[in-house]
């Protein structure tokens, strides 16, 4: 028998692993499309090596520089770049093979904080020689490219009271300059034209005043140049009109819970799109011309959003970089916003800036002082990283899964989303998504019949758990398992019965057994009839008394003797040991309802580590938690002698209670009485006498209606149905300890 358990342990005991794994095998096999590979996202050029000029498609370059780096700016031309820190300001050539140095603006013994910047930008047309830079210390530098020296600083303008946190070109007149500052206000100012600083004539052409505590970017819409938009402390994005400067803006819209980080004109000139610093991260797009308060599309990321910028030639595109965390530089399409299409991943740090040189070709720099030329074919897309076969299980035993077999060239279906809203009218609406057969993707349900939800449920609640008379809990459990079809277990508990029913009848005392049973019980019986018979015959002699005493000697003696030979033939069995085994066979099989309804029967009788036991009370109570049989699991809670298990109950013990008319469920009132928030009605009186109930109260999960404890048993001492006539058959049973 125990031979044919243990094959009967290694068959079926890992089945459900055996299962998991055929299920994951069949769903790779089903995949018509091998998965495809893709290049590292890591490939190009060591910090110490070269790109190679005939490889455009992968090339990455490198260049280090002296110190941190907080922003860059692209000349108009393509073949220079500006990057700007707290202790860098240079202008760098860069071409597909290398990275060149050309200017210093920091060389010079006699540095002071205007040297310190905070964000760059280089002019165009008539400025398309001079850079631009946004000090720490509130000052705005315009820099002369042709000039060297110190001589280089052509323009000091310190009209801000704190830092400037950004400043910005008009697109197609470089003489506009739009600065942003912790201040709260926006300047802007006219650059042609002056000669002498200390003219009044100098200050700035307009300011405006966006009512906030700082103002963290500015940027002017490329179609409307007299428009620009700017992103608040606040949370808020403003638009406004240079044509009215004394009026307040033309448009306000709240788009996120914290800091507003970072803004973005779409290249239409329609849309901005908006970063943040809020609890739900999101990058929103906003429609500027519409009235609605909404954003078109919103784009959840893992981190802050420091920067954004869309990409060019593609409307749907936008790259964002985090503030912290995140070292990656993503690019995003709005119309599939849960995953990015590409990634960057070449800073050691989180980037603080980039710019497109082109649709396929991005600058960045990081506070890791590198600055680093990227090809989008460099990129990795991370939607190539997921698994494109699922698998799932439910406490049922069903299980579901999903074949992927349709192919990934496409990031978008285009033919299952609407049109572009940048290009729609005021008026337009989104369209409902097409609702076609998915013909590129199986997927099914299966039910594998390895837990039995039903038996499970009713062993829960029915089965005795009581060690006080083993007998009868096994008699008990053995009628239940056997109703519910599981012959098996109806028979373990009928031999677990029969062998400590036996043990109980073997340790009773040996008076008793002997004044119940027994050979001597039988002579003493016989010496007592003789004496009786001897005391009424007169003619007994005293030598047959002499003959009997000396036989029944010899015959308690030859008795005993053959006890004691028995006894030594038949030892008393050990039990322990074969209920070690049964336990350790459903341990592998995974049943741990009866491990533990073995071990709280038995529990006087065996020993087993503490560990062990907490392992299956764990288990067990987390499956009865998952069914919802919360009283079998206070039961379970309650009966287990470990101590962190018993815990749970005095620590982990919430009582939610639902309004019986509106079933809204009541964390707390803000009268102090029980009356319901939302209805303002009484909340559960007594079904009864319809008081309000000043001690223990009983209530029925089902129908939410209970009142006095003693008025529901009277009533439910005769009836089934709620008092209150709702219809609900309640039932009030006892503990299922009891």
């Amino acid at each position: 028998m125990k031979k044919h358990a243990k094959n009967q342990l290694s068959g079926s005991g890992r089945m459900q692993r055996i299962v998991s794994q055929a299920g994951l095998y069949a769903a790779a096999r089903l995949s018509s499309e091998p998965t495809e590979s893709h290049s590292s996202p890591l490939s190009g050029l060591d910090e110490n090596q070269e790109s190679d000029p005939s490889n455009d498609s992968t090339t990455v370059l490198r260049a280090r520089m002296s110190g941190a780096l907080n922003a860059l700016s692209i000349s108009p031309d393509g073949e220079s770049v500006a990057i700007a820190g707290r202790e860098v300001l240079k202008i760098i050539a860069v071409t597909k093979s290398e990275v060149v140095e050309t200017l210093n603006l920091r060389a010079g013994s006699h540095l002071n904080l205007n040297y310190s910047s905070n964000d760059v930008k280089w002019g165009n047309n008539a400025t398309k020689n001079k850079v631009a830079t946004a000090a720490t210390n509130g000052a705005i530098i315009l820099w002369d490219l042709n000039k060297v020296g110190r001589k280089a600083a052509e323009r000091v303008i310190n009209e801000h009271a704190r830092a400037v946190n950004r400043v910005c070109f008009q697109p197609e007149n470089g003489n506009i300059l739009l600065s942003a500052s912790q201040d709260g206000s926006m300047k802007c100012w006219k650059l042609s034209g002056f000669q002498d600083l200390r003219d009044p004539k100098n200050a700035a052409l307009h300011t405006f005043e966006g009512k906030s505590e700082a103002v963290r970017d500015v940027q002017f819409n490329p179609v409307i140049q007299y428009e620009f938009a700017a992103a608040f402390e606040t949370g808020t994005i403003q638009k406004w009109d240079m044509r009215n400067p004394k009026a307040i803006y033309e448009r306000k819209v709240s788009a996120h819970n914290g800091p507003c980080l970072t803004v973005d004109w779409h290249h239409g000139g329609r849309m901005v799109a908006s970063g943040g610093r809020d609890k739900t991260i999101k990058a929103s797009v906003w429609d500027m011309s519409a009235d609605s308060r909404r954003p078109l599309y919103s784009i959840r990321t893992m981190a802050a959003v420091a920067r954004i910028q869309w990409r060019p030639g593609y409307d749907d595109e936008i790259a964002s970089c985090a503030l912290l965390t995140d070292s990656r530089i993503h690019v995003w399409d709005v119309r599939r916003p849960n995953i990015a299409k590409y990634a960057f991943d070449e800073h050691e740090t989180t980037p603080t800036g980039f710019l497109w040189l082109n649709s396929d070709t991005i600058y960045s720099v990081a506070k890791d002082k590198w600055f680093i030329r990227q090809e989008i074919q460099a990129a990795y897309r991370p939607v190539d990283l997921l698994k494109r076969n699922a698998i799932g299980w439910n406490v049922q035993g069903d299980l579901a899964f999903a074949i992927d077999k349709s192919s990934r060239e496409n990031f978008v279906d285009e033919g299952l989303l609407p049109q572009t809203a940048a290009f729609m009218s005021k008026k337009w609406r989104r369209p409902p998504t097409k609702q076609s057969a998915v013909e590129d993707e199986n997927c099914g349900i299966a039910h594998i019949p390895l837990f039995d939800f039903e038996a499970f449920s009713v062993f829960a609640e029915h089965y005795q758990v009581s060690g006080k008379d083993v007998a009868a809990s096994c008699e008990n459990n053995s009628l239940v398992a056997w109703k519910m079809g599981r012959y098996r277990t109806s028979q373990t508990w009928k031999i677990v019965a029969l062998l400590f029913d036996s043990e109980d009848e073997l340790s009773e005392p040996d008076d008793r057994r002997q004044q119940d049973t027994g050979p001597e019980r039988g002579l003493l019986d016989i010496e007592n009839e003789d004496t009786d018979s001897g005391e009424s015959s007169e003619t007994d002699s005293e030598e047959s008394d002499q003959n009997t005493d000396q036989d029944k000697r010899s015959v308690v003696t030859r008795f005993s003797d053959s006890c004691s030979e028995v006894a030594e033939l038949w030892p008393t069995w050990q039990h322990e040991g074969v209920v070690m085994e049964l336990l350790d066979y459903y341990t592998e099989q995974g049943d741990v309802q009866m491990c533990v309804t073995l071990y709280l029967v038995l529990e006087r009788y065996i020993h087993i580590d503490d560990n062990r036991v907490e392992d299956w009370f764990t288990s067990y109570i987390d499956l009865l938690h998952r069914f919802k049989l919360w009283s079998p699991a206070t039961v379970m809670i309650k009966a287990c002698r470990v101590k962190r298990v018993r815990e749970r109950n005095e620590n982990a013990t919430t009582i939610h209670i639902a309004c019986n008319h509106c079933f809204k469920v009541v964390m707390g009132t803000t009268n102090g009485s029980w009356a319901c928030d939302k209805c303002r009605r009484l909340l559960n009186p007594c079904s009864i006498c319809h008081q309000t109930v000043r001690g223990l109260y009983v209530w029925c999960q089902g129908c939410n209606h209970g009142g006095h404890l003693e008025h529901m048993r009277e009533w439910f001492s005769k009836e089934t149905l709620c008092a209150t006539g709702c219809g609900h058959t309640c039932v009030l049973t006892a503990s299922l300890s009891s």
